[in-house]
């Protein structure tokens, strides 16, 4: 028998995101990582995904504007495809009117800056103790520094701690400053990553890995892990498929 609890419940890597969600709902990450439920996005997964879209076309055009909204706008709708319950469709009219607003304020933020060197590059970061890799996408990369982009309705006085942890990943990888833009519909900032950020960033990374690691090792099946925390399903990380799923769970 393996004594890598990774391997014996198939967890082949971790991500920033995947330890977000195990400190903040450990339950959900049970659910999705190791009862394998599908985390179905909705309209401000597509709104970011989509401004991204349209900010790459943007930098990698040499500044076509007509061409970044369109493919912003195509990106969306590709995305939203399908969707059908009412509190989605009136989601989606609210992300889709304000697509235009965060994009311009995007480009603001980026005005001057040459095309990027690499666009969503895998990097790998190897933490003491961890058998598996911690993987994740750098946004835009530049010779000398990265950028992260993270859309949202209201903008923040200081960069979010999940999103500083993240950034220092991608400084241990790649060895450059990274920085985070916020961008809003009606004004945008661009946060440094500091150094010392960084490092504090990073011992919260690993602390959440070992906890984690030993999660895994305590448990047998994933309903042994399952069993070891009470799940919040009014949260935002439970997407209808996995309240579904943890409702048979939780019911034995």
């Amino acid at each position: 028998m393996t004594t890598n609890p990774f391997e014996r419940h198939g967890i082949a890597h971790l991500s920033p995101s995947s330890l977000r969600l195990y400190r903040e709902e450990p339950a959900a990450w049970v659910v999705k990582y190791l009862f394998r439920v599908k985390d179905e996005s909705g309209p401000g997964a597509w709104r970011g995904l989509a401004v991204e879209k349209g900010l790459d076309t943007y930098l990698y055009s040499g500044g076509d504007g007509n061409a970044a909204h369109s493919a912003m706008h195509t990106e969306f709708e590709r995305l939203a495809t399908g969707l059908a319950d009412d509190k989605t469709v009136k989601e989606t009219v609210k992300e889709r009117a304000n697509l235009d607003d965060f994009l311009k304020q995007s480009i603001m933020a980026l005005s001057g800056q040459p095309m990027p060197l690499h666009r969503q590059k895998r990097i790998e970061v190897r933490l003491p103790g961890i058998e598996v890799p911690l993987i994740g996408f750098v946004d835009y990369e530049w010779p000398q520094f990265g950028i992260d982009l993270k859309t949202t309705m209201r903008l923040p006085s200081e960069p979010q701690p999940a999103h500083v942890e993240q950034m220092a990943v991608y400084m241990q990888a790649t060895g450059k400053p990274f920085s985070l833009l916020y961008a809003t519909p009606k004004k945008s900032a661009v946060y440094e990553v500091t150094k010392d950020m960084a490092v504090d960033a990073l011992e919260r990374v690993q602390r959440g890995a070992n906890a984690i690691r030993h999660m895994l090792a305590l448990a047998e099946t994933p309903h042994d892990a399952a069993a070891i925390f009470s799940p919040d399903m009014s949260s935002f990380y439970w997407s209808e498929e996995m309240i579904a799923k943890a409702k048979e769970i939780y019911s034995k």
